[in-house]
């Protein structure tokens, strides 16, 4: 009977460890469950804050900043287009507020009216003539100190009318405009003299500051000229004011959440590594969503800075697309380097995980890494370098087809076309060496 009572005793404690086995499993598998779970909130979470925190950055760094704005928009002033963009437009800006041709057909029709009919033509020829002393103007450098201080002035404009408390920069019915009439004032005070001999009297011009409004500068233009100029007269649409909202709320958004969202980018990067079951999928998981969105909100810069260009008037669209692309320049830039550095991550991750291919691919670079540098026969030749070695011309060959292809299809800069050479004269030399039988010793001299 005790025999009995002990194998049912055994029995039980048997069947208590099996069930306490069942339920710390069921547990491990909870727990396993929620931790994937967590990871993957914190992936999204993390990807979501990186793909809001990489425009705030541009947004703060590159409109924000007034010496980051500067040192985008300056070069500009020394870019053919915009010089001959400017050109243009203040020329026809200056000859609207003269009305030069109005004026030459009075003098011509009081002085010999029957020379009326050229006011036209003189005016075209004049018109040309001005424009390249306007050219002169702005490729001075004279201008380059202007061109810098009047962009300082539009950056915190700019900047001030996005918080409300703007003066150049004004609401005019549903638009926000911006006043370019001290730049026109100027190049009226360059050519003053050209254009008084044609009108035949002196120009009186005011005297105009950066912090006038428009419609005060207008005003002084008018009198002074003795014309009525359009009340847009000199002013440059920047958006339209019911736009007005949600541009403030993005520029204060980019101001103050920058940070928090940089923070709760690395916040959620260490949360999804650190619960993840599976850290090496976790951070294949990151790598990859970080590229597409990457890639996303690149071409959105690219297609930004088209769409930009396309509305622009033909004559002005190569001056247009220097500037946007300046302004949009440091977001390519570093979309580009965040690209790849997450297909660098993916790479790696890939490289040394435990999958059958890459353990085969390690395998085999191991093997053929051997044999190129081992060539007394005294390492074992691997399917790689047994491979490499039977085919060793197309496989050299095949290497610089591919490096040519390579620095002739794409616009490499100078380091990476030196990489992308060293890269492959290294595989070379290693097709090379593979399995290559030592020199024989020269002679001995007898």
């Amino acid at each position: 009977m005790a025999d009995g009572g002990d194998n049912e005793v055994e029995q039980l404690r048997a069947e208590r460890d099996h069930l306490q086995g069942e339920v710390e499993r069921m547990q491990g598998v909870k727990r396993h469950r929620f931790r994937g779970i967590a990871a993957v909130l914190a992936v999204i979470l993390a990807v979501t804050s990186f793909s809001l925190a990489l425009p705030g950055a541009w947004a703060r760094r590159t409109i924000t900043n007034p010496e980051s704005y500067l040192g985008v928009v300056a070069p500009l002033a020394s870019d053919p287009a915009v010089q001959e963009a400017l050109a243009r437009e203040i020329t026809t800006a200056v000859f609207e507020a003269l009305d030069v041709q109005g004026k030459l057909s009075a003098v011509l029709t009081e002085q010999a009216p029957a020379l009326s009919f050229l006011a036209g033509p003189i005016t075209t020829s004049v018109e040309g003539f001005v424009q390249d002393q306007v050219q002169k103007i702005v490729a001075s450098e004279q201008f380059q100190t202007f061109w810098n201080d009047a962009n300082r002035l539009i950056q915190a404009q700019v900047i001030a009318i996005l918080r409300g408390d703007s003066t150049v920069l004004e609401i005019q019915g549903d638009r926000v405009v911006l006043n370019y009439l001290p730049l026109i004032n100027q190049a009226l005070q360059s050519i003053s003299g050209t254009v008084s001999e044609l009108i035949g009297k002196p120009l009186s011009l005011p005297e105009i500051t950066p912090d006038m409004i428009p419609a005060e500068v207008i005003q002084r233009l008018d009198t002074a000229l003795g014309v009525t100029l359009p009340t847009d007269f000199g002013t440059l649409e920047v958006f339209n004011s019911d736009q007005l909202p949600k541009l403030q709320y993005a520029i204060n958004t980019a101001r103050e959440g920058l940070f928090a969202l940089i923070a709760l980018f690395f916040l959620s990067l260490a949360v999804a590594i650190g619960v993840s079951p599976r850290r090496r999928r976790t951070i294949l998981q990151l790598g990859v969503a970080i590229a597409v969105l990457t890639v996303i909100e690149r071409r959105i810069g690219i297609s930004s800075v088209d769409s930009v260009v396309n509305i622009a008037k033909p004559e002005n669209q190569a001056a247009v697309r220097a500037i946007a692309e300046a302004l949009v320049g440091w977001f390519l830039d570093y979309t580009r380097t965040f690209l790849l550095l997450a297909l660098l991550t993916v790479v790696v991750a890939l490289l040394t995980g435990p999958y059958p291919w890459i353990v085969a691919f390690r395998r085999g670079v191991a093997d053929l890494a051997r044999n190129a540098v081992r060539t007394d026969g005294s390492v074992e030749a691997g399917p790689a370098s047994t491979w490499v070695a039977a085919h060793r011309l197309p496989v050299m060959t095949a290497i610089g087809v591919l490096a040519v292809a390579i620095l002739w299809l794409f616009d490499l800069t100078l380091g990476w076309a030196f990489l992308v050479v060293l890269v492959g004269a290294l595989l070379g030399f290693v097709a090379w060496r593979v399995l290559r039988p030592p020199a024989e010793e020269p002679a001995a001299i007898a």
